[in-house]
């Protein structure tokens, strides 16, 4: 098994080595570098100014290493095209594109300020349950858009679901990441070139991904958001193990545990709904991100109220290093 490596992530330009020189240039006269926000395993991203209007944005590189990688600089224009096809605002938008001086890609994000679901999750701990409700209700409908345009996120995980509040108080949710999602539009040799391997991180993937097939539907994601209300409710992880190897074979043969078990005075509403979205079967889980909305619908309380509650305890700053993971840096051999 081959593993790609996990982001690290990085506050100062002193810590990232890739790509130092490029602060201060001017992207084709649009754009002015500012420091490194953060550093994947195989993209650099940097705070950025558009010169026209000052506005500030995020820009996107690749690493020197990966710079004319030809998969990868498949996967970021994959983003691309998902950020124009798919018209919903809970998908970040794409400003631009365009070439640095040596030839290879850059990407001009919107930047966002707000909070992950995982920073959340690390400062105040498990989330009210009618709060994660509410919340997936949100993911799976941005979801259920880019499904009906024929694409499957493959990596959801609380990452890169972002929380911010608006100036009118109310609850924005963006999904991130669309570099490792499975598209119906590729040809079939990316398709097949895809089979045996693992795309989006190990802890989060399907049985059907950890097994390596590339041919998934929306339902792929379906499971993930039964992974991510299970670490909401519980602060951790529904399947842990040794190394990847065996955590991807824990996926593919066990059935997750039941959050009702760990969390005997939850509603045991909540408890069949992330049962369901967990399934191993894949014919036994939601049909749909959206059939998932509608079954939580009834546990998220006066959903105007519930989300200006999360509102009101979300912290704004710049979300560095979630925008940092575009392109892969999960891809491991199949368990």
């Amino acid at each position: 098994m081959t593993g790609g490596s996990a982001p690290r992530n990085v506050g100062a330009v002193g810590h990232v080595a890739e790509r130092r020189s490029l602060r201060g240039s001017i992207l084709e006269g649009r754009y002015e570098l500012g420091g490194a926000l953060g550093i994947g395993g195989t993209s650099v991203v940097f705070e950025a100014r558009r010169l026209e209007d000052d506005a500030p944005v995020v820009v996107k590189v690749l690493r020197d290493t990966f710079a004319f990688n030809v998969e990868l600089i498949q996967r970021l224009r994959r983003e691309i095209e998902v950020a124009r096809r798919v018209a919903h605002p809970g998908i970040v938008p794409v400003l631009d594109e365009g070439m640095l001086d040596d030839g290879s890609p850059f990407v001009v994000l919107q930047r966002l300020e707000g909070e992950c679901v995982a920073r959340l999750l690390r400062r105040t701990g498990p989330i009210a349950p009618k709060h994660v409700a509410a919340i997936t209700i949100r993911a799976a409908a941005i979801l259920h858009a880019a499904h009906s345009q024929g694409y499957v996120h493959r990596d959801i995980k609380p990452e890169h679901v972002v929380l911010a509040r608006t100036a009118d108080g109310r609850l924005d949710v963006r999904i991130l990441d669309f570099g490792v999602c499975a598209s119906a539009h590729a040809p079939v040799e990316e398709r097949e070139s895809e089979r045996g391997r693992v795309y989006g991180t190990p802890a989060y993937v399907s049985p059907e991904q950890a097994c390596g097939n590339p041919d998934v539907d929306g339902r792929a994601d379906v499971f993930a958001l039964g992974t991510f209300m299970f670490e909401a409710l519980t602060g951790r992880a529904p399947f842990i193990g040794s190394n990847v190897a065996n955590l991807l074979r824990r996926i593919i043969r066990e059935d997750a545990p039941r959050v009702g078990l760990l969390l005997p005075d939850l509603d045991l509403r909540y408890d069949t709904v992330v049962a369901r979205a967990m399934a191993r079967r894949v014919d036994e889980r939601f049909p749909s991100a959206r059939s998932l909305a509608r079954a939580l619908l009834p546990l998220a309380g006066d959903r105007r109220e519930t989300e200006a509650e999360i509102a009101h305890l979300v912290r704004h700053r710049s979300e560095r290093q979630d925008l940092v993971a575009t392109v892969p840096d999960y891809a491991v051999d199949a368990a």
